[in-house]
């Protein structure tokens, strides 16, 4: 051995293991913040679902604004060559603009269209998991879950389409009472995995 190893002190780490120590309880904290404050918003969504709507309609047109703003920087701004691309993306971003000022002016429009996206959207991914369901690709028993989930969807996107007010409202509650569901069940498995 040479007398380097022989003077050679091993300083223990624990400088990164106090490091992970805290990294490790933030995050609980962090976890048990988010359940806690999507218990919290459940709550409030259930007990002002109107002011859910309609908080809903103004952050949807202010959406529709922003995106439009995007768009037409992005046409002004873009360095590719092809103008027709360009001058697609601007009226795309102006027809945003004006469907944001419309939807802030007029918040029941911009609840019909949120309805009206949501019903689209269920309908067609129903449409699609029933011709998933039938294509082949999945086991008898399978198929049948998966046809039955892609029916009910597509029903709750006719119903959303045929009554949107009253799916709006319902809509609302629902998600309610599942951030509540989710945030306990969030809460409970954060609580029993507490850092020591």
């Amino acid at each position: 051995m040479s007398s380097l190893d022989q003077n050679t002190t091993v300083i223990p780490e624990t400088a990164p293991a106090s490091a992970d120590k805290r990294t490790e309880k933030m995050l609980w904290w962090l976890a048990i913040a988010g359940a806690a404050a999507s218990v919290v918003l459940g709550v409030v969504v259930l007990a002002w679902p109107d002011a859910t709507l309609f908080v809903g309609a103004v952050l949807f047109g202010v959406w529709l604004l922003v995106h439009g703003i995007i768009n037409i920087v992005n046409a002004i701004t873009a360095h590719a060559g092809d103008t027709a691309a360009r001058a697609l993306t601007a009226v795309i971003g102006v027809l945003f603009i004006i469907a944001g000022v419309v939807c802030l002016r007029h918040l029941l429009l911009s609840l019909l269209a949120i309805a009206t996206l949501i019903g689209i959207t269920w309908l067609i991914g129903g449409i699609a998991s029933l011709v998933n369901a039938f294509s082949g690709h999945h086991a008898a028993g399978a198929r049948w879950v998966v046809a039955a989930l892609g029916a009910i969807t597509a029903i709750g996107g006719l119903v959303v389409l045929v009554w949107p007010g009253p799916s709006l409202a319902t809509l609302v509650a629902l998600i309610g009472i599942w951030l509540i569901v989710v945030g306990l069940m969030q809460l409970f498995l954060v609580l029993r995995t507490r850092p020591a």
